[in-house]
């Protein structure tokens, strides 16, 4: 069939899914790499030739209008089955290869999917796999626009309940593993031999190393500290990878999640603390489409990481003495 001239194209129904799911035109067009002018130009056009109003605009943002929900809709449709049509060809380029697509926070990102991936015993020759990081919204988005077959987040004292509504009713989610905090410091350091645990107070009056302010680490850390007196003296770092540089390298102490430090500990380079308190988890999920649900690759994968959940860390022979050290370190994993 010939198409008719008022069919919509492709790309100008994306651009409106961005639209109702950022709730702005700008933050849309910045995701599509338009200036906002030229987003609404594209948006004003298609009303025209549909003859609908698709945007109720106001100085707070955009929504979509009861016709543009309902465009939204048949748009979701079409572009899956666009994606499905790209999806097959390059299938059919790369001899039938299978694709996994995955994203994660950037710690897990870094440190847990490779582990799962090695664990899970995936042969690289028979699937392509794409590793992704971002923030929270980032995989949101990644999930909703189909970029990605499944997403692996993080979250701070978040009941299964606020997990589900942060991502939404078109998001399925299923908890994974719980990794623990833990206090390291460099192998130099006195408390690097100490039998005993620390306490909340000389850990505040350590020098310390912490992440940057708005991190989930250190608001965890902040909290653990505000009824101790503090030095005043600390180091204020971007990364955990500049982080556990600057501790295994001076008499300095940090906090970070025991996932993140797993090689350092195996390497010696750094040393578990035990503290006279418990540690908090932080809980990890699964995260994808509910209504694409998950293939074949990505379901295997989701399962090896909820059965292997956040390795344990090595410790070497002067560590595993230790038993207090080894109860702290130990991430907790339910079944």
């Amino acid at each position: 069939m010939v198409l008719p001239s008022k069919m919509p194209q492709l790309a100008d129904l994306d651009l409106l899914l961005s639209v109702e799911s950022y709730g702005s035109v700008g933050k849309a067009a910045q995701a599509h790499s338009l200036s906002q002018p030229a987003a609404s130009i594209r948006i004003s056009a298609m009303e025209r030739r549909l003859g609908l109003k698709l945007l109720e605009r106001s100085p707070t943002g955009s929504k979509l209008t009861e016709e543009g929900e309902m465009l939204a809709k048949y748009a979701r449709n079409v572009m899956r089955a666009a994606r499905e049509l790209l999806e097959f060809g390059s299938a059919s380029q790369s001899g039938g290869a299978k694709r996994l697509r995955i994203a994660g926070s950037p710690a897990i990102s870094e440190h847990l999917i490779p582990e799962w991936l090695n664990r899970s015993g995936f042969s690289f020759g028979e699937a392509r796999v794409e590793v992704r990081a971002g923030s929270v919204d980032a995989l949101r988005r990644l999930i909703r626009e189909s970029h990605v077959d499944l997403a692996f987040i993080d979250g701070w004292c978040q009941a299964g309940s606020q997990v589900r509504k942060q991502f939404g009713d078109d998001m399925a989610t299923r908890y994974i593993c719980d990794d623990k905090l833990s206090v390291v410091v460099g192998a130099t350091h006195p408390w690097a031999r100490r039998q005993t645990p620390v306490t909340v107070e000389e850990l505040a009056s350590a020098a310390l190393v912490l992440r940057e302010r708005g991190s989930g680490i250190r608001e965890f850390t902040d909290e653990l500290l505000k009824t101790a007196p503090a030095s005043g003296s600390y180091v204020e770092l971007p990364s955990s990878a500049a982080i556990k540089q600057a501790v295994a390298t001076s008499q300095r102490v940090t906090v970070l999640n025991i996932s993140t430090v797993r090689p350092e500990l195996a390497e010696g380079r750094l040393k578990l603390v035990a503290v006279d308190r418990e540690m908090p988890a932080k809980p990890i999920y699964a995260a994808w489409s509910a209504g694409r649900g998950l293939p074949e690759y990505a379901r295997e994968l989701v399962e090896i990481a909820a059965s292997k959940g956040s390795p344990m860390p090595v410790l070497l022979p002067d560590q595993k003495t230790k038993s207090s050290l080894l109860m702290e370190a130990e991430t907790t994993v339910k079944t």
